[in-house]
């Protein structure tokens, strides 16, 4: 039938915009396929500046919009693993610091680094041979404290390379921290061919609040004061530098005298049954058949090194107290004391011992008192 001329262009129009409507829609296609295919080549390395050798090729091919079905995730993904997004705990996450002390250093670092903190090494004054010998002294924030992802916590670690041996006539001091991780219950006499005897040696009190063991602390300490006293120039003899050693009461005493030291320094914590106690205590040789010859010096040491240590912290003084029955006072043949550095059962003073900056004040009152006895001011 012959369409009238007014049908015709009816016909015509709905034609031309059937044509524009594909068109526009083919256009739509392209440029979403060319969008998709240049934040492929952005992700991949390319993108605005790159060399033409580094852009994607970004002629349109359908099969990339099977690809690119979540090109948010595929970004952040590949961004991460370039390093550009980090992969670490959100800045907002409360961490608790780990414990590392006394820990490999390559082990502590992985430790610390896992749980999103930032680790930084400080040398102390001991040299090890090798960096496999190199452990944690102390860490600063103490472990368990609350921190935010990004903290730096600052390791006290040895210094590598070879030790030199102690100048002839120099000064030397042998400092023992207390106790070890593993308590010995065997049996010693408590001096040279005693019949009466007692434990090797023994594990020490805990803290109440911190639950850190005496061990540890002692440790922290000593290391504290045999890098204050090596930078005053006094050689340094050490009976530990590590919590799991096996070393009895008399063994520390004869390490002290093998190096003809001029003074033998014990780092102890106190503890009691009264939760109330507090204050330092300087213990050093009662005379006896064994300290005759040292208790008179090692008297004249605690008194100058109590008196300092006191005026370093602000603690409570306990005064002096000889002592007759302790084995590492009556094997040593050279002066000897014993800094019992607070109560850890007290809530406060145990806080106050796992506090670096307290361990600071320890050191230094007990390095003011040694130099004043030895003479080295």
């Amino acid at each position: 039938m012959r369409r009238s001329r007014s049908e015709r262009t009816l016909q015509a129009k709905s034609h031309r915009r059937t044509i524009l409507l594909v068109a526009a829609a083919s256009l739509a296609l392209l440029l979403a396929v060319t969008a998709a295919v240049w934040a492929v080549g952005v992700v991949r390395g390319g993108g605005p500046g790159s060399s033409a050798g580094e852009r994607a090729d970004i002629t349109p091919d359908l099969n990339l919009l099977a690809i690119e079905t979540t090109p948010a995730l595929e970004a952040t993904a590949a961004l991460q693993a370039t390093g550009s997004v980090p992969t670490t705990v959100s800045l907002a996450t409360p961490i608790e610091v780990p414990d590392v002390t006394g820990k490999p250093i390559a082990e502590a670092e992985l430790v610390l680094k896992a749980a999103g903190l930032v680790v930084e090494r400080r040398t102390t004054t001991q040299v090890v041979a090798e960096e496999s010998q190199v452990v944690v002294v102390s860490q600063d924030p103490s472990a368990g404290t609350v921190v935010s992802a990004g903290t730096v916590v600052l390791l006290r670690v040895p210094a590598t390379g070879k030790a030199t041996a102690p100048a002839p006539g120099s000064l030397i001091v042998c400092i023992d921290p207390g106790h070890q991780a593993k308590s010995d219950a065997r049996k010693e006499p408590i001096g040279p061919g005693a019949t009466e005897t007692k434990a090797r040696v023994m594990g020490g009190t805990t803290g109440t609040t911190t639950r850190l063991p005496e061990y540890e602390v002692t440790l922290q300490i000593a290391m504290n004061l045999k890098a204050r006293l090596e930078a005053a120039g006094i050689t340094v003899v050490m009976t530990r530098t590590t919590n799991d050693v096996s070393i009895s009461n008399a063994e520390r005493a004869q390490i002290a005298n093998r190096a003809k030291a001029n003074l033998f320094v014990r780092i102890h914590c106190d503890g009691s049954t009264d939760p109330s106690i507090t204050g330092i205590t300087t213990l050093y040789p009662a005379s006896n058949s064994w300290t005759s010859r040292i208790s008179g010096p090692s008297k004249t040491a605690a008194t100058t090194i109590h008196s300092a240590v006191v005026a370093s912290t602000g603690a409570v003084s306990r005064g002096l107290s000889p002592r007759g029955d302790q084995t590492g006072f009556n094997w040593s043949q050279v002066p000897a004391v014993t800094v019992e550095c607070g109560f850890m059962t007290n809530p406060v003073e145990d806080k106050l011992l796992a506090s670096p900056h307290y361990q600071d004040k320890l050191a230094q009152g007990i390095t003011n008192g040694i130099k004043m006895y030895l003479g080295a001011n």
